[in-house]
């Protein structure tokens, strides 16, 4: 999605996800296997190719739960809340599942007549990072084509940095009924943000189309799940 707001009103960087890395327990069995010998000079051999194979089985085995996790989480599971940073395809019905696993409010731009929600989860030094990704039937989770977008970002000081960047020449900003002041930054019509007074969220719209992002927080379309 665009960032320009961060350069007024952010910390500058764009999140990228992060997968999830599994990691491999030192095998350390071997010096107490020695430690653990006893009787003829043969048996501290014994011991030790013993303590050696014993721990080339647990890594192998801590690898292949590895690979098994991986596998279990790749961009084409459906359904259950992802546990890594995505993309995953999410069914409608668990998209408020967001809600609880995140612990804030989530916000997506309806139906909009699509079936197919593509999900990333990520974080920032604020805290999480939700996308939602309307793509057409057909177009694989991870597509690199652009797509209505709705971001829902944990960022301290959101309402405070709209407000400013409402402030640079060429914004577009409105103060919206249900209280969120909505900015469209200058020179960017393809992306538009809303806050709240008092609330560490900061909402993105992204539309390819100029002017649609903008226009679909105008509507009222963009809700919480």
């Amino acid at each position: 999605m665009d960032t320009e707001y961060d350069e007024t009103a952010s910390d500058g960087n764009s999140p990228d996800a992060t997968a999830h890395q599994a990691s491999e327990p030192a095998a350390h069995d071997a010096g107490r296997s020695r430690q653990a010998a006893s009787g003829g000079a043969g048996q501290p051999r014994k011991v030790r190719w013993t303590a050696i194979v014993v721990a080339a089985v647990v890594v192998l085995g801590v690898a292949l739960v590895g690979f098994n996790w991986w596998q279990g989480h790749k961009a084409d599971d459906t359904g259950a809340v992802p546990t890594n940073p995505g993309p995953v395809i999410m069914q409608r019905a668990d998209l408020p599942q967001l809600v609880k696993f995140t612990g804030h409010t989530v916000y997506w731009a309806g139906a909009q007549g699509l079936e197919t929600y593509e999900v990333t989860l990520s974080s920032s030094a604020d805290g999480n990072l939700v996308y939602i990704r309307y793509l057409p039937k057909g177009v694989a989770a991870g597509s690199k084509d652009p797509y209505l977008t709705v971001g829902t970002y944990e960022k301290k000081g959101a309402y405070a940095g709209l407000e400013a960047a409402a402030k640079v020449s060429g914004a577009k900003s409105e103060k919206l009924a249900g209280g969120a002041l909505v900015v469209q930054p200058a020179g960017k019509p393809t992306s538009a943000y809303f806050g709240f007074a008092g609330a560490d969220l900061l909402m993105e719209v992204y539309d390819p189309t100029p002017g649609k992002a903008l226009q679909l927080i105008q509507s009222g379309a963009v809700q919480p799940l």
